[in-house]
């Protein structure tokens, strides 16, 4: 029971109470609340850097939020189909209108071995209504000009690209014209040596058709309508129907009722590519047809036979451009 009945050590030397003392006094005097002001200084420059830090937080998230609210607002605008006048929805439907009669006709009458300069969307309405794309030479800053071309699409962005460069350089020769003003399309006839060179040609070239065409009609072989008389002494027909109808009536007796294919609002000196004749017979039409096909290039014509009321016509035709000069060479 020793441990509970433990006598008192002696007291403790004055000096130790009088340090002890004099430490707790400077403990709870000096030590202490300078720990706690260094703690409460701690705790201020926490809280401001804190502070600091939360503000800097908030207003990056608000500068993420105004950029996605713009983004998003911009990306809506731009998705959001732009809303046209009613003389704008006008002029894109002439425009598109033009451009897909241009195309269908260039199409169907301009050879497929010639090279079609055009805007890159006249070539694509070409390609759709089944004009080769090889043959397709797209004006840009790679290619600046038609040269090399047989044919040139003029459109607006082609003049604009052009200016009277097209007309007075390039292309003298409008063969079928579509659409007015701004929305208007041309189909040009480029001139390989230069528009000067080209015109002095087709002048001597519409004189040669005239002397022509004097001449097939007093052969007694051919019979004409009077309209195609009168474009026959006007040096309106292609040089390649001429030289066909001189070797036709070598053979046969032609009845021609009709010389077309000039394109709308084509020049005056733009030739007529077509005719047809009467086929008095089944055996006279595979004759004649018989003799087109064994011609060749330039002369090999596209024919084509239907009815006119009780009457079998067979049609020939030559595709743009007419090539110049051919009877100089004959």
């Amino acid at each position: 029971m020793t441990g509970y009945n433990r006598a008192p050590g002696p007291a403790p030397p004055w000096s130790q109470v009088i340090a002890t003392t004099l430490r707790l006094w400077w403990q709870r005097h000096v030590s202490e609340p300078q720990a706690r002001a260094r703690r409460r200084h701690r705790y201020r420059q926490y809280g401001v850097g804190s502070l600091i830090v939360a503000l800097i937080a908030v207003s990056a998230a608000a500068i993420r939020l105004a950029t996605t609210r713009a983004d998003s607002h911009d990306a809506a605008r731009a998705a959001a189909p732009h809303t046209l006048s009613a003389a704008d929805t006008r002029r894109l439907a002439a425009a598109t209108a033009s451009r897909q009669q241009a195309a269908a006709w260039a199409a169907a009458q301009v050879s497929r071995s010639v090279i079609v300069s055009c805007d890159p969307l006249m070539c694509a309405a070409l390609a759709q209504h089944g004009f080769p794309a090889a043959n397709l030479a797209a004006l840009g800053p790679s290619a600046a000009d038609p040269l090399g071309s047989g044919i040139v699409i003029s459109t607006e962005a082609i003049r604009n690209e052009l200016g009277t460069r097209l007309a007075s350089v390039y292309a003298p020769l409008v063969l079928a014209t579509f659409g007015a003003g701004q929305d208007q399309v041309q189909v040009r006839v480029v001139a390989p040596d230069g528009a000067a060179a080209y015109l002095t040609a087709l002048k001597a070239d519409v004189q040669a058709r005239r002397t022509a065409g004097r001449e097939l009609l007093a052969n007694k072989n051919v019979r004409v309508s009077a309209v195609a008389r009168r474009q026959l002494l006007a040096g309106q027909v292609d040089v390649r129907l001429l030289i066909t109808m001189a070797g036709l009536a070598h053979r046969y007796r032609v009845a021609i009722r009709s010389f077309g294919d000039a394109g709308p609002g084509a020049a005056a000196a733009a030739p007529l590519r077509s005719m047809t004749i009467t086929a008095t017979s089944a055996s006279y039409r595979r004759a004649v047809q018989a003799f087109l096909r064994a011609q060749r290039a330039p002369f090999l014509a596209l024919t084509s036979v239907h009815t006119a009321g009780r009457t079998t016509v067979l049609t020939i035709e030559f595709p743009a451009p007419a090539p110049l000069g051919l009877l100089n060479k004959n």
